[in-house]
């Protein structure tokens, strides 16, 4: 009884022409129909065929410069069967981004805003049999400089005019990703034939009665956007059109079901973004509801919800979906210092632990459904409880969203603007209304969707980095993030919470990196100081906090096949975008470590500053009982890199990806230092348990002062009780907190398996011997090799790195992986590492070059 609006017989085979090719453009290229994967991009259609090379791997970025700048046809040629359905729109999801289309030689409108789904009524237009739609696209930098000249320069950090166009800003360089200027339809098309009526929409809202933790019932209004052909408004039953929705639970029993009539209402425009004709409510009511619940707080069972149109008995329009009833909300509590900022699900506190997310590739339709279902995976084994979609991107797909709900990741989600000065002209609002309204809509029914945002950095950009002048008391944004935006999530997702942008402190007239009230970004620190000056920090919340490393010696020696990975490199350089990146990652060597010997000891210590960095300011915030959450800066790499990533872009763990593993954890053993701003602990040292698991945590802590050649000097024994979502503390006294000698004395701490250290000086100051270790190899469950490791002296983030491990094998890379990463071994004690994905033959490999590679390294081992 499916009622499928897609055209009956139609076929899509679409090729694309250059037709304005801009200077650098290969000859190949001239006078060529290429066959054009739709949803797509011309890139990879390019590279596909062989014309254009990869641009992530050397210098090849250059090269495909001539892409953005020149003009593009797609064509294909439609067969069509005639409809009964009354009317047949033809739509674009998605197109990247200037775009005039056309269908038998007629234009049928007109698209400007790469995040914008466009319909255009095409029934008059459309014949039986072949048909002929052309989409083409202009050069993306060329209106943005056009609109540059008209409107007068925005501030931006980067050259190419991206505020000025509606288009992923990332596409035009940012300072972790290619400037690679996108053009094609990059999110699916077809032929839709609906009448009397279709489904724009379905946002449920839910409502609870009882405990916020465990309801006794609970209403859903399924509110149904709707439009309505002229045809529906005929006199008559059979112009009545009846709105039907069917809750079913988790097991497909169902719930609860309703209906209401339509009034009839005449279709509006067709011009896209123009909203819907009307909106019809259907209540439903049942007792017993099953909370959706954050990852690590409880299930996440998810609702199938049906909703249909039917006319006189006939279906119509249907739209199923899976939802989650949950409730959420900011609170934002006034107390000594200032403002509260948490999030809270189902009346519980929770304290984030999260990644902000980028495009996974430059060219989103690149991403396959198993790359990101790996990269949620990674993210949820890495700790995090939330990813904060960033706003120089685009809008989540549907994909990642549902990856989301069933995982029980928080979804905090930016609209997109980032960085830089918007204009608010009548053009630019209508468009930035139609992909609010669209985005909103669409994202209503995910529960993992609990927070929208304005925009990335621009308040802070314009208060705190010198727009004013340039600005000259132009309009620059504030209306979309406290007028406009607010309203659209209040209107169509009333139960979701808004913040106007981050950094944000509650109002315009407030420093946004206020400590005391809402999210900061913490950027001094890698930009200015030695990674310990996270400990000068103490906010109540961080949204943004990140130190850079390059991507794994496989991902970045496939980039960067020539040469040496040193700075001096200059294809190496080119991959790090970061302004002053280079300097920055000597600076975290230095002030640690001796001068690296050559290019293996500088990318280990490289990604080790970058691991003890994001550790130490993810420890020190999640001490700090006045910060309820903070989210790093990446989780993922969009290309082959030197940047904040914890994954690189083949997806291969860097180092820093398993301390915060371990500094994201339910339960945390740390020590820290009493006081803030108080970096190395000479002013004391207090031992921490943070606890964000449901049930109560007791613990015996073993706290030793230890001498860096492995001598016992104090122990002391500490008891801590910890309830769920709380933080219990203990200052250490005694003999174990008297050092003696900090160059030679450090503390560990050891309770419920979980491991803390803590030194009182850099490495480069202590008095410790040179490493030494025994190794061994064996094999586990056929594909498994198990490296045992046993300590001679003390041994500091002793790491085995996969990656190396799989070059030694002769396998790929991403094909091998380890458990572990990162450990401080005290003499005479024995780790193991298990490497994942090896043959037994090449374990034997693996072995032999454990004494001869780099692929086992501890500090100071070289």
């Amino acid at each position: 009884m499916a009622a499928d609006p897609t055209v009956a017989g139609a076929t899509w085979s679409w090729t694309v022409r250059c037709l304005e090719p801009a200077p650098g453009a290969p000859a190949a290229v001239v006078g060529l129909d290429l066959p054009a994967t739709v949803p797509g991009h011309v890139h990879s259609d390019l590279v596909r065929a062989g014309i254009l090379a990869d641009p992530y791997v050397g210098d090849g970025e250059a090269a495909q410069d001539w892409v953005g700048r020149s003009r593009w046809r797609y064509s294909c040629d439609v067969e069509c069967a005639p409809s009964d359905r009354g009317r047949t729109d033809l739509v674009f999801e998605g197109l990247d981004t200037f775009a005039t289309v056309e269908v038998n030689g007629r234009e049928v409108g007109r698209a400007d805003d790469q995040h914008v789904a466009y319909r255009w009524d095409v029934s008059d237009v459309l014949r039986p049999g072949a048909n002929r739609i052309e989409v083409t696209f202009d050069s993306a930098f060329e209106a943005a400089d056009a609109l540059e000249q008209q409107v007068g320069r925005l501030p931006r950090p980067y050259p190419d005019p991206y505020p000025f166009v509606r288009k992923m800003a990332c596409n035009f360089g940012w300072d972790w990703g290619p400037r690679l200027p996108s053009v094609g339809i990059w999110r699916p098309a077809r032929l839709e034939a609906w009448g009397p009526a279709r489904i724009v929409g379905v946002r449920p809202v839910t409502s609870f009665a009882g405990a916020a933790h465990a309801p006794t019932s609970a209403v859903v209004r399924v509110h149904v956007d709707l439009n309505l052909s002229a045809a529906s408004g005929s006199a008559g039953s059979a112009g009545k059109v009846l709105a039907r929705a069917v809750l079913r639970d988790p097991a497909g029993a169902v719930v609860a079901a309703g209906e209401v009539v339509v009034a009839p209402v005449l279709a509006p425009g067709s011009a896209p973004g123009s909203g819907f004709a009307g909106t019809t409510d259907v209540r439903l009511s049942f007792d017993g509801p099953e909370l959706w619940w954050p990852v690590g707080l409880g299930a996440q069972p998810l609702y199938t919800l049906e909703t249909s149109l039917l006319e006189a008995g006939r279906l119509v329009a249907i739209d199923r979906r899976r939802i989650g009833l949950r409730r959420v909300e900011v609170d934002e509590t006034p107390d000594a210092r200032g403002t509260c900022w948490a999030l809270r699900v189902n009346g519980r506190r929770v304290r984030v632990r999260g990644y902000n997310w980028i495009p996974d590739l430059p060219l989103p339709n690149d991403v396959t459904a198993e790359r990101l279902a790996e990269r949620l995976d990674q993210a949820v084994t890495g700790g995090a409880n939330l990813l904060r979609v960033w706003g120089g991107g685009h809008f989540a797909f549907d994909e990642f969203l549902d990856g989301c709900d069933e995982r029980g990741l928080l979804v905090w989600h930016d609209f997109l603007f980032a960085c830089a000065a918007y204009s608010e002209d009548a053009h630019t609002e209508a468009l930035v209304r139609a992909e609010a309204e669209q985005a909103v809509t669409r994202m209503a029914s995910h529960p993992s969707v609990v927070l929208w945002c304005g925009g990335n950095e621009c308040v802070w950009g314009w208060r705190d980095w010198d727009w004013q002048d340039t600005l000259a008391g132009r309009a620059w944004g504030a209306t979309y993030y406290t007028r406009i935006l607010p309203e659209i999530v209040g209107r169509l997702a009333p139960s979701t919470p808004y913040l106007p942008n981050s950094p944000w402190s509650g109002t315009l007239a407030r420093d946004p990196e206020d400590q005391a009230a809402g999210p900061v970004h913490i950027w001094d620190v890698w930009n200015e100081v030695d990674w310990t000056g996270y400990r000068d920090w103490d906010p109540r919340f961080v949204s943004e906090m990140g130190w850079c490393a390059p991507a794994t010696y496989a991902t970045l020696r496939r980039a960067v096949p020539e040469g040496e990975l040193l700075p001096g490199n200059p294809r190496l350089e080119h991959h790090m975008r970061a302004a002053n990146g280079m300097e920055n990652l000597a600076r975290g060597i230095a002030a640690h470590f001796a001068a690296p010997v050559d290019g293996d000891d500088w990318l280990y210590l490289t990604q080790v500053t970058q691991a003890r960095a994001m550790r130490a300011g993810v420890e020190w915030l999640r001490s700090r009982e006045g910060c309820d959450g903070v989210i790093v800066w990446q989780l993922n790499d969009c290309w082959p890199s030197l940047s904040w990533a914890a994954v690189d872009v083949d997806g291969l763990p860097k180092p820093a990806w398993y301390a915060l593993r371990d500094a994201f954890a339910d339960r945390l053993l740390t020590l820290q230092p009493v006081t803030v701003g108080d970096h190395w602990g000479a002013q004391g040292v207090e031992l921490v348990a943070v606890n964000d698991a449901l049930t109560p945590w007791s613990l015996g802590a073993r706290v030793r002062r230890m001498s860096v050649d492995g001598r016992e000097l104090a122990r002391a024994e500490v008891t801590l009780e910890t309830a769920p979502d709380g933080t219990s503390r203990a200052r250490l006294e005694g003999a174990v907190a008297a050092v003696g000698d900090p160059r030679a004395e450090f503390l560990v701490a050891d309770a419920d398996g979980l491991r803390s250290v803590w030194f009182f000086r850099p490495d480069r100051e202590l008095a410790a011997p040179r490493p030494a270790m025994t190794t061994s190899v064996h094999v586990a469950d056929g594909v498994t090799a198990v490296v045992r490791v046993t300590a001679q002296t003390l041994l500091r983030d002793l790491a085995l790195f996969a990656d190396r491990a799989a070059l030694a094998a002769g396998v790929p890379a991403a094909s091998v992986t380890v458990d572990r990463m990162l450990l401080t071994l005290l003499p005479g004690e024995t780790a193991e590492f298990r490497v994942g994905g090896l043959s037994p033959e090449a374990v034997a490999a693996v072995q032999a070059a454990l004494t001869r590679s780099p692929m086992l390294r501890a500090i100071g081992d070289r």
